[in-house]
């Protein structure tokens, strides 16, 4: 065996898809249907985006998403702040078929694939499988999320996960075009709540819920019900709307691994934290890193080096994933009163809101973050 690709989400089926036909490569996966079930928001930003997102990648092709993938393509972003105020910002989006997407990338890199089966364990090169059998590839590309077991048997899982949820609902009243944002306490304390239009009346709708930050008693599914339901700027788009179905998960919000290749293991995507942890955007990260591990590696089995990813990520995706992580850190410390949160953000133009999506760092934020000490006593 050449190559196991422990994980077949997004990172796992973009490091299949990059990996030479020439070697002999197994993806292992724990579901009996790849992508199954939807674990985020499925949205990815437009090949033009991603050149404002990530001006270092060197190949946008990846970003350039058949329409059988998309269900929808949005042009706009509301952010609602807790008072009402609303930032419009423009900003293309593919709303994908997250699970369509992963499995027809998996299936047409021609990789052998072993579903319903998990990596129980890992000793030296050899992987085991909760199927009762051990393999032994040269090359493990650990692709197995935010809770990676390969990441624990290392001893380098430490990075910081928030719970999210999320609802499937059919008969949401929104603008088919708009992605909407919402931050607040009330219903996404640390963390913010959405509503993705999928088309035909459809919506990913779900919240991001820190914990520590939430009042006593609370949780996030009491908070996205009421995000759904109560919550005055949110459910006058869902007061029709039906549950189809419910889905959870985490997502890691640290900076990445500074390290990611250890022996013939690379650390990739979530398991390796490379995520855009201020909007908690993982798909765009793990499909450009899956792309660089399948590429570092078909170069080791011709005589190159597996450190190389470590260069090759950090070239592509290092700077944005910092800025993202500096935003992070400063909405942390003004979050926890909306109405902080309101006078805090009463100077932020859409222009600013624009930048900040885009991982961008407007003059406004870093003065911000220089005069907070002082700030937060006058606010």
């Amino acid at each position: 065996m050449d190559v196991a690709v422990a994980g077949v989400g997004v990172a796992g089926a973009f490091t299949l898809r990059a990996l030479s036909k020439n070697l002999e490569v197994v993806g292992i996966d724990k579901r009996e249907k790849l992508g199954y079930p939807v674990e985020c928001g499925e949205i990815i930003p437009t090949k033009k985006e991603m050149k404002e997102l990530l001006p270092d990648l060197h190949d946008y092709s990846l970003f350039d998403i058949p329409k059988n993938f998309e269900n929808n393509r949005t042009r706009v972003f509301d952010f609602i702040l807790p008072n009402g105020r609303t930032f419009n910002v423009e900003f293309d989006m593919h709303v994908v078929n997250r699970d369509r997407m992963i499995e027809s990338v998996a299936v047409n890199s021609g990789h052998k694939l072993i579903l319903k089966t998990r990596v129980t364990d890992m000793n030296g090169r050899e992987l085991n499988l909760s199927d009762g059998t051990t393999i032994s590839p040269e090359v493990i590309a650990a692709c197995d999320g935010a809770n990676s077991r390969i990441a624990k048997k290392l001893g380098i899982w430490n990075y910081t996960l928030v719970p999210a949820k999320q609802y499937y609902m059919k008969d949401a009243e929104c603008e088919e075009d708009t992605i909407y944002m919402y931050i607040g306490n009330e219903i996404a304390p640390g963390g913010y709540a959405w509503i993705i239009p999928k088309g035909d009346g459809f919506a990913n709708v779900g919240i991001g819920f820190v914990r520590k930050r939430a009042k006593q008693g609370d949780n996030i599914h009491k908070a996205l019900d009421r995000f759904v339901r109560e919550y005055p700027h949110s459910s006058k788009f869902l007061k029709n709307a039906e549950v189809v179905h419910k889905i959870g998960a985490v997502v890691p919000v640290d900076m990445p691994l500074e390290r990611t290749v250890y022996g013939n293991i690379l650390m990739v995507g979530d398991s390796a934290s490379m995520i855009i942890s201020h909007v908690g955007a993982g798909i765009p990260t793990s499909m450009v890193a899956g792309d660089l591990a399948g590429d570092v590696i078909n170069q080791y089995f011709e005589g190159g080096r597996l450190e190389k990813f470590d260069i090759m990520w950090k070239v592509s995706l290092l700077a944005a994933i910092e800025r993202s992580y500096f935003i992070k850190t400063l909405w942390d410390r003004i979050c926890e009163d909306d109405k902080k949160i309101s006078r805090y953000l009463r100077f932020t133009t859409s222009g600013d809101m624009g930048q900040i999506l885009r991982s961008r760092v407007p003059f406004k934020l870093k003065a911000f973050s220089f005069l907070f000490p002082i700030l937060k006593h006058i606010i």
